[in-house]
């Protein structure tokens, strides 16, 4: 995403919306794009996940709606537990 909404990569059509939209936005307030590993975005890596499994959408008002997995990924960001990625080398 990071190559495609700063112009390295064409635009896929089903993401042009999106992307339009973005790039609209940051000529309007002042923000940087960056890849996160998936480590480091762990309840955005997640509530995707959980979209795949139900293939659909859901919706959330309250805390504590929400599955403990993401209520723990919550409180252990809060708390500025740091995420180490493991590299396997066998």
């Amino acid at each position: 995403m990071v190559n495609i909404i700063e112009g390295r990569w064409e635009i896929p059509w089903s993401l042009s919306l999106e992307v339009n939209t973005i790039n609209e936005l940051m000529r309007i307030v002042s923000a940087r794009v960056q890849h996160s590993l998936r480590e480091g975005n762990t309840l955005a890596d997640f509530l995707t996940n959980l979209v795949f499994i139900f293939a659909g959408g859901f919706q959330y008002n309250q805390f504590q709606e929400l599955p403990s997995e993401v209520k723990r990924i919550i409180n252990l960001d809060k708390v500025g537990t740091p995420h180490i990625r493991r590299i396997s080398t066998d």
